[in-house]
């Protein structure tokens, strides 16, 4: 095609057609240009369907962990309406004790488990990670940037309660309340147990249990907030997916 073009050129100059030489190199031009703008607009295209392909699989993806989170969101607020239950039915019964052996069962019902927190994030750090974030409309990104950020204080919050609520239980139950659920000789318990020691234990429980209480209030609210947060993510998401 080069070699083509080039003759004509050449028949021009020798012919001496110098006026129809430069209209046809004008228009050799205009023919290039306008090769290049398709190439360069074939090329944008493809880069465009490449980077649509790859954002609608990560949306894919998001979605699936936010389905994941809110089922594990939900089951985690269960959890925690148990904890603060269980604490209020304590609070109920506790007036109605007369000693200390009236308390130690009660104790025994409070909850005692720790509501460890992992949420489904590898999409998200995949994201980050690989600058692939900012495919994401601006949106979307600031909601998945917002989210991550909410979940890790959410994290930190319940890390935090749980070593707060571990080393004060581990106080306690080191004052001698363990031996109470341990299957010890009752002669050897009475010399195992001193009272101040009980008292102090039932002290620490009450104001640890306190706080735990306060907490998981705190946090039952941010998880509310986080399961919306989820919710409203994921119908974004959807609408861009309908619109692609």
């Amino acid at each position: 095609m080069i070699k083509f073009f080039r003759k004509i050129r050449q028949k021009l100059l020798s012919e001496g057609k110098t006026s129809k030489y430069f209209k046809y190199a004008i228009g050799e031009i205009v023919l290039v240009v306008i090769g290049i703008l398709i190439a360069l607009q074939i090329n944008n295209w493809n880069e465009n369907r490449k980077s649509s392909n790859i954002r609608n699989n990560y949306y894919k993806q998001v979605l699936q962990d936010l389905s994941k989170d809110t089922v594990y969101i939900n089951r985690y607020i269960k959890y925690l309406d148990t904890s603060l239950s269980k604490y209020q039915n304590y609070l109920t019964k506790l007036p109605k004790a007369k000693s200390i052996n009236d308390v130690i069962p009660l104790i025994g019902t409070l909850n005692w488990e720790f509501g460890y927190i992992n949420f489904n994030t590898n999409t998200i750090e995949s994201l980050i990670s690989t600058g692939d974030i900012k495919l994401m409309p601006d949106k979307i990104r600031n909601a998945l940037l917002d989210l991550r950020t909410y979940q890790n204080v959410t994290i930190n919050t319940a890390s935090g309660n749980n070593e707060v609520h571990l080393k004060e239980s581990q106080k306690a139950l080191g004052l001698g309340s363990i031996n109470y659920i341990l299957n010890i000789n009752p002669k050897l318990l009475n010399q195992l147990n001193r009272e101040d020691d009980i008292i102090s234990a039932i002290n620490i429980i009450n104001g640890t249990f306190q706080l735990r209480d306060f907490t998981d209030k705190n946090l039952q609210k941010q998880m509310q907030y986080m399961l919306e947060s989820t919710k409203e993510l994921s119908e974004l998401i959807n609408s861009e997916l309908k619109n692609n």
